[in-house]
């Protein structure tokens, strides 16, 4: 079993600390997949987000993104920033080349359910928020999303 799989194994134990350390661990690993240099850039667009400004982290991100278009991490945060501006279906695209690349990407399966949620096309939020379920089975918020999405469809 690699690191990975360890990982993702942790994520799925009784224990909340493994599962937080693991957590942790997959982040990390998909912050700095692409080096220090875009994990620095990665981290002042961060920053941009933190500090309330929105359009210079798209801009950020969208450069970053561009730098390193092989930073899977890049397109996530630049999926976040477009989610929270309301760009709904551009975040949604984003997310999808992230869970291309990492399948196992919990964070983008739970953005994308979220961008299905505010468009109405809750069968798809809710296959989203199953599929972050399933790699962190204790992730209340998807589970409480789909018991949404089932209220709104009934």
């Amino acid at each position: 079993m690699n690191d990975i799989e360890r990982l993702l194994n942790d994520l799925k134990k009784v224990d909340p600390k493994i599962r937080k350390q693991a957590t942790q661990s997959l982040w990390m690993r998909w912050y700095q997949e692409c080096g220090e240099a875009a994990e620095r850039k990665l981290y002042a667009g961060i920053r941009f987000m933190d500090l309330g400004e929105l359009s210079r982290a798209r801009l950020h991100f969208a450069d970053l993104v561009d730098q390193f278009p092989e930073y899977t991490e890049a397109h996530n945060k630049l999926a976040t920033v477009l989610y929270l501006e309301g760009n709904y279906e551009a975040a949604i695209a984003e997310c999808r080349k992230v869970v291309e690349r990492i399948p196992h990407h919990f964070g983008a399966w739970n953005g994308m359910g979220m961008c299905l949620f505010h468009l109405g096309r809750l069968n798809e939020a809710i296959h989203s928020f199953q599929k972050a379920l399933e790699i962190q089975p204790y992730a209340e918020d998807n589970r409480h999303y789909i018991g949404l999405c089932r209220g709104k469809l009934n």
